[in-house]
Order: C-alpha cells, then structure tokens, then sequence
C-alpha cells in the first residue's frame, strides 16, 4: 500500500472536502499540515474557461491523489509570452466540484477584465498549472486531534 493509499483509506474525509463545496486553498491547508510539494508542474489547456474543459480536468486526475492548481490565462498559450496568474493555489481532488471550480474562475477572470480594462479581451486560453501533492500522514494524524 503507498503514501496516497493509506492518507485515502485512513480518511477518507478530506478527499470529500477538497473543493467541494468552497474552494480550498493550498495556504489555507499548508499552515496546518506539512504538504510535500516537490515535482514538476504538468498544464491542462482550456479554450476560455469552458465547464466542459473543467470537467474533464477533473475527470481525468488520479482519484487517490491531491493536486494544487494555478488557475492562469494566456492570450496565445505560449509558456515564453507574458500570461496571468488568476487566483493563488487551489488544492483539488477528482472529487473536486466542476461547477464550483468553473465559477469561481469565471469570477476571477470578470475581475481581472474589469481590474486591468481588458474588455475586448475575446479569445484565451485558460490554462492549468498542476501537480500532485502528499501531505505527511504524521502531521496529518496530529491535525485530526486538534
């Protein structure tokens, strides 16, 4: 049985709280449990913020894992062109909401529109910046008993 397996069987819980019904934070999550986040980013490309894309996104993520995302746009999906980072890391499963995660990055993409006077921005991309974390079962266990 590996890492993710025993976080999974042993509670399942936070698998089922994980950007459900509020979007979790990396930060909010990281000041309490020791989060191991070494790897290298992967990207998922959107065409806008379309629920579909977000779906299959989510679809497509390892059900025993947890991911952090940077929810980013880019006019031309060119990881050397300027881009923008839309909101800070979002912690997120495959059991993650599509819905809650589709309109709260509709959000802050009608505040960024709106913050930096790009209302004629028509085409984009939306992309995510993702890869899977571990938490350290240790500080997990200790985490439950506060």
């Amino acid at each position: 049985m590996n890492f993710n397996q025993k976080i999974l069987e042993a509670n399942q819980k936070l698998f089922d709280l994980i950007s459900t019904k509020d979007i979790t934070f990396l930060k909010d999550l990281d000041s309490r449990i020791n989060i191991i986040k070494k790897g290298k980013f992967k990207y998922y490309k959107i065409i806008s913020s379309e629920i579909e894309g977000i779906r299959n996104f989510i679809i497509n993520l390892e059900p025993e894992k947890i991911y952090t995302l940077i929810p980013i746009i880019s006019i031309n999906d060119r990881k050397d062109q300027p881009f923008m980072v839309l909101s800070e890391q979002i912690l997120v499963t495959s059991k993650t909401n599509a819905l809650l995660l589709s309109n709260y990055i509709n959000e802050k993409i009608i505040t960024s529109e709106d913050l930096f006077n790009m209302n004629d921005l028509n085409r984009f991309y939306t992309i995510f910046k993702y890869k899977s974390v571990e938490i350290n079962f240790e500080s997990y266990k200790r985490f439950g008993k506060l």
